[in-house]
């Protein structure tokens, strides 16, 4: 008897003494460092949206915030007086209790005292406040008025590592250590209590009690998947329902426009508060799998208080954990199973079969436990039951290995000499691929052009010769320097600079870089792209062109100074010894002093065809010294400060440089709008706007002035209109007017970009 069993056990040594020790202890010390907490939430997380879909609770309405809800406030924060007003519409239709996810710690007029009112006055609104500090050390206080009458709640949601959603708070303790539930939980309770239905202790300490018909016990920091979890607060697992179509929502807009169905929120929890992307109010949960439908704060909140009713009232069980020495448990016996099919498969191709049947219908009993409640560690199991069968049955194998090993040793000594003759022929090619290389340094060395080599970002890692002699930057320099910001301090022209280098059209660009010396070089550079990484850029001096420029304008400069004295100044001087003379001789010789305001007529017409003719020929001062969307810019300032009208002035898309005649035209055009609009329409409100686009650029600029009938106006009527339309033609450009009277003007200009 003694015998058998000492056969038996040496036969089973690799089972008993080697696989289910090493692999069992092995993943229960990964577990107890934490190394599979990721990859069991995973698994928690697929299970979850395998969960088929539940009807919608109809308990909850959430009144939302979108961003086209934002665009007809007309601001953010919303004006006291317009909550105000959309609370007390909500309350008129009597819902059971009002879930206000908005922080207003701080007034935000007009109608804060409308706002108090109605908060003293609602005793079944529940405020939020901020009490886990954030990573600046700060909260966000409650209303003042709400936390007198203690009708607040606390809005903090328990990430994990990864930032999803998988724990909720019930309550927790405030930094003046008084216990706030949150606000899911308070939604709850509240609506609970109206049904009579309040929490019963189980204990002593008061952490287990019981609400309807669920028992509820706080989240250790070991239980399920979690490995040492901060468990502060009262914590239980998120086992939000899931709902095909979301809650029933009503946007804001259709609340204060009085589109609010009748009997929608009556006796029932409602929930305001934002979803519009801008306020990056949203959280991943266990169901969220797509970036562009991720739940916003409101949405998951409505979801704990969806749980905990449905949990009371319905029965819908909570998620439960196994104890930790039942879980150590469950671990050792899946080591044990796959130990045994490893040790007694026939084959490696049976071990896998019976190992991925099994894992199979593992996988699938866990999910059905999941369904009833129970959160079943899946992934240390797996693991020792793939660890363990492909240990053991490793063994068995490990006798035959060793033939194969002395085969192999045979098999390596000949690889070893064919590496040996491959190591040599590499070499010879490196040898050569370096002296190919050399050559080509030296080729782009002596190239007469500056040649660099730039990353995605724009960041400079290779320069040639002329690069260093003309801007002084050494290879090791360009390792600390960001060469595109040494180009402009402007953040938007640095950014016009990245782009036209990762466009790599091949065309040339302007701009100045400053040396090393602080001087800065005029350059033109073309881009062209090597690969995905890779940008390569060419470079020229072009000093001596600009400096030919510049003294070519300042010679036509003074060609037209000399041409405006010869011509204006000699007009305005006659007609001012004209004027002298009429003003001496008006009251005693009339006759006379008619033929001098005669001349001074035909003088004063003679001057202004000059002016015209000189104005013509200039470039206006602002585009010289700046692009168009900063002379625009500059023209809005110099008229905000001598007008009342307030102007505001938007660029949209990334700017790009015009024909020279076109942004003249452009600007010209957008001035005589502005002054129109100032002078004529009496606008108290005008927006410029400049959009660029790919092909084409708009300039629009709208007021709320008097306007006028567009249809009974010709363009001959008004110089300032002609004079708009002609230069429009000139840069074969679609000039728009639209207007009505009493209703404002839109001046919109379309110029193709070519």
């Amino acid at each position: 008897m003694w015998t058998i069993l000492k056969q038996q056990i040496w036969r089973w040594r690799g089972v008993v003494l080697l696989t289910v020790p090493s692999v069992a202890g092995g993943l229960l010390l990964l577990r107890l460092t934490g190394a599979l907490q990721f990859m069991e939430l995973m698994a928690l997380d697929q299970m979850f949206r395998l969960r088929p879909s539940e009807p919608v609770d109809s308990r909850i309405v959430l009144v939302t915030i979108n961003e086209s809800d934002i665009k007809q406030l007309g601001q953010w924060p919303m004006s006291d007086a317009m909550l105000a007003r959309a609370i007390t519409l909500l309350k008129r239709q009597q819902p059971r209790v009002i879930g206000l996810d908005l922080f207003r710690d701080l007034p935000v007029e007009p109608g804060h005292q409308d706002l108090s009112n109605v908060f003293t006055s609602t005793p079944n609104l529940i405020g939020i406040e901020n009490v886990i500090k954030a990573a600046n050390g700060e909260v966000i206080p409650a209303p003042p008025l709400l936390k007198q009458r203690n009708q607040v709640s606390a809005s903090d949601l328990l990430l994990d590592g990864d930032g999803r959603v998988r724990r909720s708070l019930l309550y927790l303790r405030t930094q003046d250590d008084r216990s706030i539930f949150t606000l899911g939980a308070r939604l709850a309770f509240f609506y609970l209590d109206k049904q009579g239905i309040s929490r019963q202790p189980l204990n002593l300490e008061q952490t287990k009690f019981q609400l309807g018909r669920a028992i509820f016990t706080p989240l250790q920091p070991n239980d399920g998947g979690y490995v040492g979890m901060d468990a502060g607060g009262y914590q239980i697992l998120s086992n939000f329902p899931k709902f095909r179509h979301g809650f029933h929502t009503i946007s804001l807009t259709d609340v204060l426009q009085g589109r609010l169905p009748l009997g929608l929120v009556r006796d029932r929890i409602v929930l305001i508060g934002v979803t519009a992307e801008s306020l990056k109010d949203k959280f991943f949960t266990s169901y969220t799998t797509d970036s562009t439908a991720v739940p916003a704060g409101v949405e998951v909140h409505a979801l704990l208080t969806s749980q905990l009713l449905s949990a009371a009232l319905d029965g819908r069980s909570l998620l439960h954990t196994w104890s930790e020495p039942m879980e150590w448990l469950w671990i050792v016996i899946w080591s044990t199973t796959g130990a045994v099919i490893g040790w007694t498969a026939s084959s490696p191709r049976q071990t896998v079969l019976k190992v991925v049947l099994l894992g199979m219908a593992f996988s699938g009993a866990a999910y059905g436990f999941f369904l009833v409640g129970w959160w079943i560690i899946i992934v240390p199991p797996l693991l020792a039951l793939v660890g363990s069968a492909i240990t053991s049955n490793g063994y068995l194998l490990w006798e035959n290995l060793k033939e194969h090993a002395r085969t192999l040793e045979q098999k390596v000594e000949e690889r070893t000499l064919n590496l040996e003759q491959e190591i040599i022929e590499r070499k010879q090619a490196e040898e050569t691929l370096s002296q190919q290389k050399q050559l080509l340094q030296t080729i782009v060395d002596h190239i007469p052009v500056m040649i660099t080599l730039y990353d995605a970002t724009g960041r400079v890692e290779f320069g040639n010769r002329q690069f260093e002699q003309m801007l002084g930057w050494s290879a090791a320099d360009l390792q600390n320097i960001d060469l595109v910001a040494e180009c402009s301090s402007d953040s938007e022209q640095r950014q016009q600079i990245l782009d036209h280098m990762l466009a790599a059209t091949g065309t040339w660009f302007d701009l100045k870089i400053r040396t090393k010396d602080d001087r800065f070089v005029n350059t033109a550079w073309a881009n062209v792209q090597l690969d995905n990484k890779l940008f390569v850029g060419i470079g020229q001096d072009i000093s001596d062109r600009k400096r030919a420029e510049e003294a070519s304008i300042l010679d036509e400069r003074n060609r037209m100074a000399r041409e405006i004295h010869d011509t204006l100044a000699q007009a305005f001087t006659g007609i001012l010894l004209h004027i002298g003379a009429a003003t001496e001789l008006i009251t005693k010789k009339p006759a006379t002093a008619q033929t001098h305001l005669e001349t001074v007529d035909e003088l004063a017409r003679t001057g202004l065809a000059e002016a015209r003719r000189s104005v013509t020929a200039l470039r206006p001062k602002l585009l010289e010294e700046g692009n168009l969307f900063d002379a625009l810019k500059h023209l809005t300032n110099q008229m905000q400060v001598s007008s009342q009208t307030h102007l505001t002035y938007e660029v949209m898309g990334v700017a790009y440089a015009l024909a020279p005649y076109v942004e003249n035209h452009l600007l010209r055009i957008g001035q005589e709008a502005l002054t129109n609009a100032v002078r004529y329409a009496h606008a108290t409100e005008i927006h410029i706007e400049l959009v660029y686009e790919e092909t084409q650029c708009f300039l629009r600029v709208k007021d709320d002035g008097r306007g006028f009938n567009v249809g009974q106006v010709s363009l001959e009527q008004g110089f300032g209109l002609l004079g708009m339309s002609e230069r429009a033609e000139q840069i074969r450009g679609e000039l728009l007017i639209q207007s009505q009277p009493g209703q404002g003007t839109e001046v919109v200009v379309i110029v193709n970009r070519e």
